[in-house]
């Protein structure tokens, strides 16, 4: 603790003079433990003045997205590196840890089996990583994720979406589709239920101008041999149903193994998260004084 307090005052004393007894009232409040954030917390004090690249993943319970953020951390705290871009530092390196506990005793003994504690409802869902560039300099990467009830009720109720900022500030949105459900006759019921979720956010403005929007196809692993053929054609209808919904351009579509320890498919999804997820609009406003977070904290 007491080196994290060092760096901590170093911090603050290159920080300017008004900036720094919020900062240090942010330390004193608990803010620098390393869990992961909650929306109304002061992550404007954790953040470099460069705007953060910001990722959401959007999916529903059982999806997998608590279980990519565990294998990205996974890669990143093994590696040090993904590309070019060094790994120093997360202000949520517990809520990663959290994570991803289970899945590190995995890759020692062998008869446990990799699993990754799901993100509750309500529980902070901002996590977020340091990397730096020896040319292009440093990075910060934030990344939401939200439980998938808290999908269900933005689904359910349109309202629900009003409070979520960082979703429509979003660069790069990531919706999550599992695999072995599309394979197991459940297009009809996962298509319904992203259609209605995608028409309530279109209606609260949840799609900033910009936004990269991907649809992430999870669990690839788990459609055998057999059922590939039916795993194209549903795929397919599936992706030709949502471009109609979405009436937005579609980024590639993308087939991972979230759920191994070593995944070379969430590997490359890293990197290009990090080399690619470019801010939208870059010209417009302060992005030193971030106010997408100050909005956050009202």
């Amino acid at each position: 603790m007491s080196e994290k307090m060092d760096l901590i005052k170093g911090a603050v004393q290159m920080a300017s003079n008004d900036k720094q007894d919020e900062m240090m009232s942010s330390y004193n409040e608990g803010f620098f433990i390393g869990e992961a954030m909650g929306d109304d917390e002061k992550i404007n004090c954790l953040m470099s003045s460069t705007k953060p690249d910001i990722t959401v993943l959007v999916g529903f319970v059982g999806y997998g997205k608590t279980s990519f953020v565990a294998s990205c951390y996974h890669i990143l705290l093994t590696e040090g590196k993904i590309g070019e871009y060094m790994f120093y530092d997360s202000d949520t390196l517990t809520g990663f840890e959290r994570r991803v506990y289970l899945r590190r005793l995995s890759s020692i003994y062998d008869d446990i089996t990799p699993m990754t504690k799901r993100t509750i409802r309500g529980e902070p869902h901002l996590l977020t990583f340091r990397l730096s560039h020896p040319e292009k300099g440093d990075k910060v990467v934030v990344i939401s994720d939200h439980s998938g009830e808290d999908y269900d009720k933005y689904r359910d109720n349109k309202s629900n979406l009003e409070k979520d900022v960082l979703l429509k500030n979003a660069d790069r949105i990531l919706f999550f589709v599992d695999c072995e459900k599309l394979v197991n006759n459940q297009r009809l019921a996962i298509q319904n239920h992203y259609s209605q979720l995608i028409q309530n956010m279109h209606e609260m403005g949840s799609f900033k101008n910009g936004v990269l929007i991907q649809f992430l196809f999870n669990k690839i692993d788990l459609v055998t041999a057999d059922k590939e053929r039916k795993f194209q054609e549903e795929k397919g209808k599936f992706l030709e149903k949502m471009d109609s919904i979405l009436q937005l351009p579609i980024g590639e579509s993308i087939e991972v193994i979230s759920n191994q320890v070593d995944s070379k498919s969430v590997s490359d999804l890293l990197l290009d998260i990090v080399e690619n997820t470019m801010p939208a609009n870059q010209g417009e406003g302060d992005f030193s004084e971030l106010d997408w977070v100050k909005t956050m904290l009202k």
